[in-house]
């Protein structure tokens, strides 16, 4: 075992052959080790679900690799014998098989320099995941997102878990829990379930995070994260539903545990070192307001490292129109426009001042307009594909709050995103804090509002809110810990009709 688990903490290197051509829609690649039990289960359910998607323009590549140094006394990996005889049987499947170096990584990058999808697919070989994550991961991919990862610690997955697992499953999640903690300590990673086995991207994140990976093994995820965030792809993590089965596991803790230590500290300094690239420079957006007042600059600072705009942005289509309703100065809508040049952005509020300011910042960009009006006057260019409407839902009452909910619903493509951060009114001390910041903010004519018109809602009746609309909603805290704003992702259905998820 020592000599084994040495060879895994050699580094790949870095790939120098050219990647084939996309000539198929999708490609989904399958590892198998120990698993040819579950392989035909799985080519059946994947085949079945890719043929009536796309069919004729699909490839399902099952990449055997077999441990070099099984354990004394055990069974014999039959997952190549087994993923030969599925390549014969079923059209579109195709075995590559994978020596060396071990591990899952490695076995991933052998099967994705055969492939030839315009989009690349993952999932594990005994099919833990609900297939109907490729359907919502492909509408995020079609949308400009080129990175789309399973997140089980979202409020809206699902876990399907006999009784006689439930210790197993839950003692697998404080343990993935605790390794996040460690992940978002020491990487520039926001994700909190970095390592789901379901996965999807476009081919041009693949053919760069496969280029630059150095871990062969299960730490292989993390270099997709930084990669993607480091050179400018865009991530969305979505909800699962995961069948827990079997106590079977390819994973030993104990043999994970020296090499999470070793592979975390090795990302660690390649991050350091640049390998992964340099994240984009969008900072430059408070610079823009250097001819604004001491008073309004120091405010813009203060706001801007307070709330995070660019992690905002984030969840928000890159492709069609999106408007900024209740822009105030104009962060978002110009960080929004910095981030993809090609898409236009609109900021509409009703402060004269701050829409000059605005204006002022953004005077170099063609992609940007800025007007003053009030939540009626929506500029002609709609149907969006996203509009965010920030800390200002709170200023209209709860009626007017549904009808705008309705309205951005209609003003929306199919696809597209209402992006919401409202206060929790029930967060205890930083709740009771944020409240009275803004009820002091619309006091002192700071926000130009009636302080008797603050309508605060609890996060479960702004989902209830969104989906009554139509919405499908997500969740999340948002912000500075000194506040207890919660940012909602509300999706509008692709295909009309759908209910909306939980």
């Amino acid at each position: 075992m020592t000599f084994a688990l040495f060879r895994e903490m050699h580094s790949l290197t870095p790939l120098s052959d050219s990647v084939p051509l996309a000539s198929l829609d999708v490609s989904l690649l399958i590892p198998a080790r120990n698993s040819g039990h579950a392989l035909e289960k799985t080519v059946q359910e994947a085949h079945r679900f890719l043929s009536v998607r796309y069919p004729g323009a699909f490839e399902i590549i099952l990449i055997p690799n077999p441990a070099l140094n099984p354990p004394p006394g055990a069974p014999k990996d039959e997952s190549t014998e087994i993923s030969e005889s599925l390549s014969a049987r079923f059209a579109h499947v195709k075995t590559v098989r994978h020596y060396s170096p071990s591990g899952k990584g490695a076995a991933l990058r052998t099967g994705f320099l055969a492939s030839r999808g315009q989009w690349i697919l993952f999932t594990d070989a005994d099919l833990p995941y609900d297939l109907e994550f490729f359907d919502r991961a492909m509408e995020k991919l079609r949308n400009g997102y080129h990175f789309v990862t399973g997140n089980r610690r979202l409020g809206s997955s699902h876990f399907n878990v006999p009784v006689d697992l439930l210790r197993l499953a839950y003692g697998r999640h404080r343990l993935g829990l605790a390794f996040n903690q460690v992940v978002r300590w020491l990487f520039p990673i926001k994700a909190i379930d970095t390592q789901a086995g379901i996965k999807a991207m476009s081919r041009d994140l693949a053919a760069k995070v496969f280029s630059l990976q150095r871990c062969p093994g299960f730490f292989f995820d993390l270099e997709f994260f930084l990669t993607a965030r480091c050179q400018g792809f865009r991530h969305v993590d979505l909800p699962v539903t995961l069948y827990l089965n079997s106590e079977k596991s390819t994973v030993r803790v104990f043999r994970e545990s020296i090499l999470a230590g070793f592979w975390l500290a090795r990302i660690w300094w390649l991050h350091r070192l640049g390998s992964y690239g340099r994240a984009p420079r969008r900072r430059g957006v408070l610079a823009r307001y250097r001819n604004a007042s001491f008073s309004t600059r120091l405010f813009l600072k203060a706001r801007w490292h307070l709330t995070p705009y660019l992690d905002m942005a984030e969840h928000l289509p890159v492709s069609g129109p999106v408007l900024d309703l209740g822009c105030g100065h104009g962060l978002l809508a110009i960080a929004i426009a910095l981030d993809a040049p090609d898409r236009a952005v609109y900021g509409i509020d009703h402060d004269v001042a701050r829409v000059e300011l605005a204006k002022n910042a953004a005077s170099d960009l063609p992609n940007i307009r800025f007007n003053v009006g009030t939540m009626d006057q929506i500029p002609a260019a709609g149907p969006y594909s996203g509009i965010a409407m920030i800390d200002v839902y709170h200023y209209f009452k709860p009626e007017t709050q549904e009808e705008l909910a309705r309205r951005a619903f209609a003003q929306l493509q199919p696809g597209g995103t209402l992006l919401v951060r409202e206060v929790e009114p029930q967060g205890g001390f930083a709740s009771s804090w944020n409240q009275w910041y803004e009820k002091l903010a619309t006091a002192s004519g700071f926000t130009q509002a009636d302080k008797a018109q603050l309508h605060f809602r609890t996060t479960r009746d702004w989902e209830d809110l969104f989906k009554k609309a139509g919405f499908t909603v997500k969740s999340r805290r948002c912000g500075s810990r000194l506040f207890s704003d919660v940012l909602f992702i509300c999706d509008r259905p692709r295909i009309e009709g759908i209910e909306a998820s939980p």
